[in-house]
């Protein structure tokens, strides 16, 4: 009798234990902003490097392994590219034209003009030679109209189409 009591207290236990309310992702962040790609780009400088959540429809997937899309904002001049990486994988073609979720780091490139000269520590203004001086002109010259080109680097993706 013992055994039986001892058994059905052990039984309780372990029945008891896993019933606790485990908090929801979706409670757990309520505060996160979901940008479209619009938003996105209006808030991009503050944005840069940090995470974000954006969601918007896609317009291309590459054919060569689904490495990278693009989401389009309110239209097609407006669209942000998408990087798997190793957390997405891949995207399929069976998503042109899916609403996507997209969170990820936000990442900026400047120009070729940056990346070469990116604290203009090749040389000062008063270089005795004038061919490098006149270079550093024309790339100072380039850094300052450089363009400024964002694209999200992947950490998870959710499909909207399929949840509707």
């Amino acid at each position: 009798m013992k055994n039986v009591v001892l058994f059905a207290f052990v039984v309780l236990l372990l029945s008891a234990c896993g019933t606790g309310k485990k908090p929801d992702n979706a409670e757990i962040k309520k505060d996160t902003i979901v940008y479209t790609v619009d938003q996105l780009y209006e808030n991009a400088v503050a944005l840069a490097d940090s995470e974000v959540v954006v969601k918007g429809t896609v317009m291309h997937v590459c054919k060569e392994g689904g490495a990278r899309c693009f989401l389009m904002g309110s239209n097609e001049n407006i669209s942000i590219r998408v990087e798997a990486g190793e957390k997405i994988g891949a995207f399929t073609q069976e998503q042109m034209g899916s609403e996507l979720q997209i969170t990820g780091i936000l990442k900026v490139v400047r120009s070729e003009a940056d990346a070469h000269n990116p604290g203009k520590e090749h040389g000062t203004e008063d270089s005795a030679d004038s061919v490098a001086a006149k270079a550093h002109e024309v790339i100072a010259a380039a850094q300052d109209s450089a363009g400024v080109v964002y694209f999200i680097e992947g950490l998870s993706v959710k499909d909207l189409s399929k949840q509707m």
